[in-house]
């Protein structure tokens, strides 16, 4: 059996909004419809042509144990269109991905969407702590900072290119976001922050620690929804995709080694499959957790770090052109639907090459993807 290629034809989300705010009435299933429904309509999907769905969700609605169906039969989409719900942390919406794209390479469905969502609304307190370690994401985050000696000016350039970026992508964004209750864009971009201003917040979770809720990732509420189809189908649709999925990545380390540092592993991993390294590449997107968490997985890519090679110096030009998950939220399986869509739009937008996908997650597991285009 020869893989067929698998394209990214079209993406959605909603806005990503903080948590507690304008989206807290929704709930999860709310949103991911909103999401599902955007990718189809704003790009005149026929649904019956939808042959599976993988959502994905880290918090779970109460009574809605297999998310994905729910949406299927509330949305009103053909009964018959099979549906899953995976959770995997922050690289949940790469994991949906994945499983669309792997069916469709093995030419068992022609088309599909992979998405996530995440209502932090709701979500329990205890739900923000490693449970092997009883730490928080923050508190994991600043014992791998003092390990790879980040800088706090450094967090702080980062987390500002975020949002000047953010901010200047606005309306590029627009394209790929569907209004939800009278809100049009993510509300985290802020074009009045400064140095100044973040040099003036304080340390979030330890008195002597450098990250602020600044320099890392607002908890959010938000969906996305990315439409895969096999290139001979999107070829009888008469589609554009605007990038194929070229290779994935997952690895996982144990959280005692740095609990967001496993992209030190599959990033080099991947590359050296598609022999390839940093500088050639024309785009990349690294997830934002934290500013910190991006310089030490930037660290390790330069110098290699464990089973992970040396892959070149990084050019900070390509990097979250369009601002990443500090400015612009993280809902933790929204976020890799989000960064699917907004690399594979800019990509086509410029005519690049070959893009660069880099997520990190809790429980010490990170995931990568490399897109490319003709």
């Amino acid at each position: 059996m020869t893989d067929q290629r698998v394209a990214i034809v079209a993406g959605a989300r909603t806005p990503f909004v903080k948590a507690g705010q304008a989206f807290a009435p929704l709930g999860p299933l709310g949103l991911a419809k909103h999401a599902v429904r955007g990718v189809l309509e704003r790009h005149e999907v026929d649904p019956a042509g939808i042959d599976a769905i993988a959502f994905g969700v880290v918090v779970a609605e109460p009574g809605k144990p297999n998310l994905a169906r729910e949406i299927v039969l509330e949305t009103g989409l053909p009964a018959g269109i099979e549906a899953q719900t995976i959770s995997s942390y922050c690289i949940t919406g790469l994991r949906t991905a994945t499983i669309i794209a792997d069916a469709i390479a093995r030419g068992r469905i022609g088309a599909g969407i992979a998405g996530g969502v995440e209502w932090l609304s709701g979500a329990d307190p205890a739900t923000f702590r490693e449970p092997t370690t009883g730490l928080t994401m923050g508190q994991h985050m600043e014992l791998t900072r003092a390990e790879w000696n980040i800088p706090r000016a450094r967090q702080d350039e980062l987390a500002l290119a975020s949002h000047r970026n953010a901010v200047a992508a606005r309306d590029r964004l627009a394209g790929e976001i569907v209004p939800v209750e009278g809100v049009s864009h993510d509300t985290g971009p802020r074009p009045d922050t400064s140095l100044e201003r973040l040099a003036l917040l304080q340390p979030a979770f330890d008195p002597a620690g450098t990250i602020t809720a600044g320099n890392a990732s607002p908890v959010s509420d938000g969906a996305s929804a990315v439409l895969l189809m096999s290139e001979r189908r999107a070829e009888q649709e008469g589609r554009e995709p605007l990038a194929f999925i070229e290779a994935m990545d997952y690895a996982a380390i144990h959280p005692d080694e740095g609990l967001l540092m496993a992209p030190a592993i599959t990033v080099p991993r991947l590359l050296e499959r598609t022999g390839l390294r940093l500088a050639d590449l024309d785009l990349i997107e690294i997830h934002e957790a934290f500013a910190a968490q991006v310089l030490a997985n930037v660290a390790a890519w330069e110098r290699g770090w464990k089973a992970g090679r040396a892959i070149g110096q990084m050019d900070w030009e390509r990097v979250n052109v369009s601002g990443s998950s500090v400015a612009v939220g993280h809902p933790w399986a929204a976020t890799g639907g989000r960064i699917l869509t907004t690399l594979a739009y800019e990509m086509a937008r410029r005519g690049a090459r070959r893009g660069l996908i880099s997520i990190c997650a809790a429980g010490g597991m990170a995931g990568a993807v490399l897109l490319t285009r003709p």
